[in-house]
């Protein structure tokens, strides 16, 4: 009997000491600034930077950052967007749009013939039959190359994507890593001092005009580490006239265009 209790309380115990070591998850949001703050400025839930030509539009917010943009074509003429003469740039590191990737795709099929034969018996009026086929597979494949031009028609919108931001947790100096629900732990940095910078350099031409460029840079401004379930609200949806509907449903707080995050477990 003994035995058996202290069976059951070293089972019981090894269930706390699992339970209170389970991984809670947190988030480090990443709030970003334009360097340039007069030509880039939030507009319709995005960073826009409006231009006589064209028109680039980024939105930061997704795990580990989202680092591409959308170019809307404002003129009457194809825009081309050179790839090999673009980048995103992280922390001074040039990272080539345009990597002269290939791909091939493949599609078997496989057709099918068949021949019958029987025999029978007339004194016992029994029957039998048999079935051979053969098979023949066909393979054909595409090979696909990557372009190093895009080309954007009269007034519309082409999404370029390629790269995250930050894909790791950074160690912050007098930070929690483990804050409470109720109080987020974070730090400020200046354009100087930050640990991320980054942006777009892209190259591209109106029709057969002149090649110009966009340089849009950005720098991480704060960093705080939030408790996931601090991460996470409900909110009312809304109709087409922005009246609530429905249910509340599960949302992300900070979602902005100039924020992003990244997630990870204590």
């Amino acid at each position: 009997m003994k035995r058996t209790t202290s069976i059951i309380l070293t089972t019981a115990l090894a269930c706390l000491m699992l339970s209170g070591c389970k991984l809670k998850t947190y988030y480090q949001v990443y709030q970003t600034l334009p360097v340039n703050t007069d030509a880039c400025q939030q507009k319709e839930g995005m960073i826009v930077h409006d231009g006589n030509d064209c028109s680039v539009a980024y939105n930061f917010y997704a795990e580990d950052g989202h680092g591409g943009f959308w170019l809307t074509n404002n003129t009457d003429s194809v825009i081309f967007i050179y790839l090999d003469q673009s980048f995103f740039i992280l922390n001074g590191e040039a990272n080539d749009y345009y990597q002269a990737r290939r791909w091939t795709t493949t599609n078997s099929q496989t057709l099918q013939s068949s021949t019958q034969s029987g025999k029978s018996k007339k004194k016992h009026k029994r029957s039998t039959s048999t079935t051979q086929g053969t098979s023949q597979t066909s393979t054909r494949a595409l090979a696909f190359e990557e372009r190093g031009m895009v080309m954007v028609p009269p007034h519309s919108t082409k999404h370029i994507a390629e790269f995250q931001i930050n894909t790791t947790k950074l160690e912050l100096c007098g930070v929690k890593e483990t804050p409470s629900r109720s109080k987020p732990s974070g730090t400020s940095f200046t354009q100087d001092n930050s640990p991320i910078t980054f942006g777009n350099y892209v190259t591209y031409t109106v029709g057969n005009g002149k090649k110009k460029h966009i340089d849009d840079r950005f720098f991480v401004s704060e960093i705080i580490n939030v408790h996931g379930k601090a991460m996470v609200e409900l909110v009312r949806q809304k109709d087409a006239c922005g009246k609530p509907k429905g249910d509340k449903v599960q949302q992300l707080r900070y979602a902005t265009p100039d924020r992003f995050y990244v997630t990870y477990k204590k």
